[in-house]
């Protein structure tokens, strides 16, 4: 059975959308090849979930893990991160420690490398001047122009480019989750041909995982008594807020008091506490339940996915939506109804619309409101819907077929 050596910064048991993205990954590329896989070792910066912990055992898999070195004291280490960064990729001591102790054991078919971080791809670019052999790097989200980040400085973000840029130019093959975040990266490079190099893989849903959920945590689903669960898996955050939800719920009292009383809203995620006040005055003003759950082991949301009734997704306010979530590839996988409340514009959207469910720019709460009385009303067609949806392209084994046939291409 050929090798590949596999980089990634996050895998499991971190738990992290890329982190978990490595995982249903893993088993996958395992059927087909030896994986040598590099990742973190110990981060202070991040949870773990040790349920994932089990994924990095499949058979053909080897983890080599470097640890990351950071002041142990919280705020000492996010002022070595904030003044670091101006100068260099705040995980460049990773990849000195993975240059300098990690031994190849060739011979390798190709090396594969993960972002985010995109420090992945700059340790697979010198690994590629090592071996000499083919180098795909596969993108979850833009590197130097991502428009959700803000540099403070000018200079951090042309730290950011010259590595982004050594990518783009040197390796043999690029994956990107959207045609827009693909044009978005072409655009910053006319010299280079990025689309004639770059292939468009979604993210992916793992079916065997959502059995391990239900084993796991039990519990009745479907519509209780007429009541409709709606949850939002995932964190509200910065421009990513819950406001508009909760104006629409404001919007359906006045018009429909009596769907507000079926709907129990859920908020399975970190809530920023500036927008506490905000949901508890909700509370007080509508009929509607709203609850904040708080973050959730992985396997935990695929379960609470299961038992919801309708599944929400928000994005913050923007023209067009260049990002795919994982979280809606799960949504998938949990058949369950979707509403999308994220631009028209943009990949994330065109698949909700795609599979019969309703999206709306997070700036209109009056139509998100009358989506939802829709929903309330029309959810047995809804839910048939969701159950008869063929989600097949989403798989991971499906995804895996295809980066394993990249993979051959590039032997070619």
């Amino acid at each position: 059975m050929e090798r590949i050596l596999m980089i990634s910064y996050f895998a499991p048991p971190v738990l992290s959308a890329e982190s978990i993205l490595v995982g249903k990954l893993l088993p996958e590329l395992a059927r087909h090849y030896q994986v040598d896989l590099i990742a973190v070792g110990e981060d202070p910066d991040f949870r773990k979930d040790e349920a994932l912990a089990k994924w990095m055992t499949a058979e053909n898999v080897h983890v080599y893990r470097y640890n990351n070195p950071k002041p142990a004291n919280k705020i000492v280490r996010r002022l070595y991160q904030k003044s670091s960064a101006l100068f260099q990729d705040v995980n460049d001591k990773w990849m000195r420690q993975v240059l300098l102790h990690h031994k190849l054991q060739p011979p390798y078919k190709l090396i594969y490398s993960r972002s985010q971080p995109g420090i992945s791809h700059l340790v697979a670019h010198e690994f590629k001047h090592r071996l000499g052999i083919p180098w795909v790097a596969q993108f979850s989200d833009p590197w130097a122009n991502n428009p959700y980040h803000q540099y403070p400085v000018e200079w951090m973000h042309a730290v950011d480019q010259k590595n982004e840029a050594t990518v783009i130019r040197n390796a043999n093959r690029l994956i990107f989750p959207t045609l827009e975040i693909r044009n978005l990266v072409a655009s910053h490079y006319p010299d280079v041909k990025v689309k004639g190099i770059s292939s468009i893989f979604p993210h992916y849903f793992a079916d065997c995982l959502y059995g391990e959920a239900d084993a796991a945590n039990p519990a009745e689903s479907g519509s209780r008594e007429g009541r409709i669960v709606i949850s939002h898996i995932g964190d509200f955050y910065g421009l990513r807020s819950p406001e508009p939800l909760l104006k629409a719920l404001a919007a359906i009292e006045q018009k429909r008091p009596e769907i507000n009383q079926r709907l129990h809203v859920r908020m399975i995620g970190n809530v920023e506490q500036k927008f506490h006040s905000m949901i508890d005055t909700m509370r007080e003003k509508t009929g509607a339940t709203v609850e904040r759950v708080g973050q959730v082991p992985y396997l935990q949301s695929l379960a609470e996915m299961k038992q919801s009734d309708i599944l929400l997704l928000v994005d913050a306010p923007s023209d067009v939506n260049l990002f795919l979530p994982s979280k809606l590839i799960d949504y998938f996988g949990a058949r369950k109804p979707i509403m999308g409340i994220t631009s028209q514009q943009g990949t994330t959207g065109s698949l909700i619309r795609q599979y019969g469910f309703p999206v709306i720019d997070p700036r209109e709460p009056e139509r998100i409101a009358a989506a939802l009385i829709d929903m309330a009303e029309e959810f047995d067609r809804y839910s048939r819907r969701a159950a008869d949806n063929d989600y097949e392209i989403f798989t991971a084994e499906s995804v895996a077929a295809e980066l394993v046939n990249l993979f051959e291409h590039l032997r070619q």
